[in-house]
C-alpha cells in the first residue's frame, strides 16, 4: 500500500532471488468459500419439530439480511446512525448473522441453538467471529445461510431412519407402527 493507503490491485509478484518459492500478494486471498456441508446426525437435533423450527429460524434470519443495508459487523444489531442496540429493540435496523438468528428466534418464540449450530457447521468457525471478519462480504453471509438451509433440508429426518428419536438425556425411544389385524 502506498502512503495514501490506496489499495494496489496487481497480480501476485514473485522475487527472482527466491526462484519463485515465495509470492507476495497485494490482495487478500479468498480464504473460505461456502460449500454445502452435510450436517452429521450428532451435530443437531433430528426430531421433526426441531428441524422445522431450525428451518423457520434460518429462513427468517436470512430474510432479515437479504438487503445488504440490513447487515452489519461488530454488534448483534444496530439502529439509526449505526448505533449498537439490543437485538429485540424496535430501533434495530441492521443485524449481524448471529443477531439475525437471535431476532428470528425471538419473533417466533423458538430456540436458536440448532440454527446457530447449523450455520457454524457451514462456516467452520464461530458465527460471531466469522461474521466480523473484515474480508467477509454480504454475499458470503447469504451463501452461508443458503448452505445451512440446504444442509438441514437435505438431512435425513427421524421418520426416514426407522422412527428412532434421541432426546437430550441420551435415551432411545422406538415407536412401532401398529399391525393391521
Amino acid at each position: 500500500m502506498p502512503f495514501d493507503c490506496a489499495p494496489i490491485i496487481d497480480a501476485p509478484k514473485s522475487l527472482p532471488a527466491l526462484a519463485g518459492d515465495v509470492q507476495f500478494r497485494t490482495n487478500p486471498p479468498k480464504l473460505d468459500a461456502i460449500v454445502v456441508r452435510p450436517i452429521p446426525a450428532w451435530h443437531a437435533s433430528r426430531r421433526p419439530e426441531c428441524v422445522t423450527d431450525t428451518l423457520a429460524v434460518l429462513a427468517l434470519a436470512r430474510a432479515l439480511l437479504t438487503d445488504e443495508q440490513h447487515w452489519c459487523r461488530g454488534s448483534f444489531a444496530r439502529g439509526w446512525l449505526d448505533i449498537p442496540v439490543p437485538v429485540q429493540s424496535v430501533f434495530a435496523r441492521r443485524y449481524c448473522a448471529l443477531g439475525a438468528i437471535i431476532r428470528a428466534g425471538r419473533e417466533f418464540g423458538l430456540p436458536v441453538e440448532d440454527a446457530r449450530n447449523a450455520l457454524e457447521w457451514q462456516t467452520i468457525r464461530p458465527v460471531g467471529n466469522w461474521n466480523d471478519d473484515p474480508w467477509r462480504t454480504h454475499a458470503d453471509v447469504i451463501a452461508a445461510f443458503d448452505g445451512a438451509i440446504a444442509a438441514i433440508d437435505a438431512s435425513p429426518s427421524d421418520q426416514r431412519r426407522g422412527n428412532l428419536s434421541f432426546s437430550h438425556e441420551t435415551t432411545i425411544s422406538v415407536t412401532r407402527a401398529s399391525r393391521p389385524t
